[in-house]
């Protein structure tokens, strides 16, 4: 074996027992955060997604990728596919409209997941543009949400969750997830993942 073969295994099989330990986490630790389910509108009969981008634009770029990853990992036994937005773009993504629709083209996504903190989107920085319950994805652009934010410890903080038909291009699940005197950014970030995909199967959201 070439050593440059030798190394590119060693990286495999680390990825590989990283996403283990990430799913035995999220298998093991009960979600902790109160839930409020703000949008409910999946299709009758739905069956669920099955390849869903996962984008995470609170915190810094380790606890974004930390999410995307934990979010990811939890659903590597089930028959939906789910992606890491930074796996697709790159480490510190930037998320834009243009950045997003490459990536559902090239990978075929038919769902979007994205999170963010509560109020991070800023209604002041562009005229008439929606923020709140009203943020759309796919209408404009929120460059605010690519620098990073704090989520160090705080008594309790706010994380918006929104899923997203590449379909149609609309809004159709989204909760809000309040957690509470987390110690580190770790465990804020690791209570959210597992948080949302527990609503994720409640509301068989995706394809189990």
């Amino acid at each position: 074996m070439s050593i440059g073969t030798e190394k590119s295994t060693r990286r495999r099989l680390a990825g590989l027992a990283l996403a283990g330990l990430i799913l035995a986490g999220c298998a093991s630790t009960p979600s902790t955060a109160t839930v409020i389910r703000t949008l409910f509108n999946l299709p009758p009969g739905h069956s669920g997604f099955n390849n869903v981008l996962v984008i995470s634009v609170a915190g810094d770029y380790g606890s974004r990728a930390l999410y995307e990853r934990s979010v990811a990992a939890a659903f590597a036994e089930d028959s939906a596919q789910v992606t890491a937005y930074f796996t697709v773009v790159g480490r510190q993504p930037v998320l834009t409209r243009t950045a997003l629709e490459t990536a559902i083209q090239a990978r075929k996504f038919d769902a979007v997941l994205l999170t963010r903190l509560k109020g991070q989107e800023q209604q002041e920085l562009v005229a008439n543009r929606p923020v709140g319950q009203g943020f759309d994805l796919f209408g404009y652009d929120y460059n605010e949400l690519n620098p990073p934010s704090q989520i160090e410890r705080a008594r309790a903080i706010t994380f918006v969750s929104e899923l997203y038909s590449t379909e149609t291009r609309k809004k159709i699940w989204a909760i809000d997830a309040l957690s509470f005197d987390n110690d580190t950014a770790t465990d804020l970030i690791n209570d959210q993942a597992n948080t949302i995909v527990a609503q994720l199967r409640k509301d068989r959201a995706l394809a189990p």
